[in-house]
């Protein structure tokens, strides 16, 4: 081993001034209280961090939660516009038989309209939705107006050729929807 250049001087504790004592007592008490500072401060800090940590998981947990209940909130919008979407395909498509119904009975379609009170379009909207839909005919109290295009092909004048009643009815002007 070897010795440091300068020995340490020893200084002999009776020998102390009570004003160095006064100062180091004064030393020793300030750095307890600064490591005590420090201790409180950590455990300060420790207690922040863990009520963080929890108030994070608390929100991971609340958010799942809301993401849960908003699919399945989804999942029930979508299952009410879904049976929506269907009442009101069946109650339109009870609106075109009966514009069916009512066209039967009317010269034209612009009639038919001011009948019920909806636009010319909507008119023949009901109408090609009828002719589209799988409905049943007419019942037979509804007969066709016999001005109506449907009436002039159920009741095709017998005089008339086979291929002359065809280009009569694919012929323009030949019905009186148009206006």
């Amino acid at each position: 081993m070897t010795e440091s250049p300068r020995p340490r001087r020893r200084r002999p504790r009776g020998q102390d001034s009570p004003e160095l004592v006064a100062r180091l007592e004064r030393s020793h008490q300030r750095s307890l209280e600064r490591r005590a500072a420090a201790t409180e401060r950590e455990k300060t800090i420790t207690r922040a961090v863990g009520d963080y940590l929890t108030a994070w998981q608390a929100i991971s947990a609340v958010e799942d939660r809301r993401d849960r209940d908003v699919a399945a909130l989804r999942e029930q919008i979508d299952a009410v516009l879904a049976r929506a979407a269907s009442d009101i395909t069946t109650y339109e498509q009870a609106q075109a038989a009966a514009a069916a119904a009512v066209r039967a009975h009317v010269q034209s379609d612009e009639e038919l309209a001011d009948l019920l009170e909806i636009t010319v379009k909507r008119a023949r909207q009901l109408l090609a939705v009828w002719r589209t839909a799988d409905t049943e005919p007419l019942p037979a109290s509804a007969t066709p107006h016999p001005r109506t295009p449907q009436a002039r092909k159920l009741a095709a004048p017998r005089n008339l050729s086979a291929d002359a009643q065809s280009n009569r009815e694919a012929a323009p002007g030949s019905t009186s929807d148009e206006t």
